[in-house]
């Protein structure tokens, strides 16, 4: 469950990393493909991604939803993800996701209002 802050701030414990892609993505993306996969995928193992993909078809931006990591943390795992060091990624965003309703795997994970 999300914590509250001493000052009575919610302090959740997931957070949203928003990618904007480049034009034609789907074909750009293809050499750096693997390596981002591969990237995400240490996160997914350690129990910090919850979900990922592509949004749109053809995709124009993708989300990731973490948990259990600050958003500075985010904002560093982005800064080495190899579609931004590649250029796939023009902008990406970390925000707060303060999730209320979900799937009872995520039951640790929503805000209880």
């Amino acid at each position: 469950m999300a914590s509250t802050s001493s000052a009575g701030t919610i302090t959740p414990k997931l957070h949203v990393l928003q990618y904007d892609y480049v034009c034609d993505v789907v074909e750009k993306r293809k050499p750096h493909r693997e390596a981002h996969l591969s990237f995400i995928g240490k996160q997914v193992e350690n129990g910090n991604v919850l979900l990922g993909g592509a949004v749109g078809s053809p995709p124009t931006s993708a989300l990731i939803i973490f948990r259990n990591l600050s958003s500075n943390e985010i904002e560093q795992f982005a800064k080495q993800d190899p579609y931004v060091i590649n250029g796939i990624v023009t902008k990406y965003t970390v925000k707060p996701y303060m999730a209320v309703v979900g799937d009872n795997l995520l039951n640790d994970d929503l805000i209880k209002i």
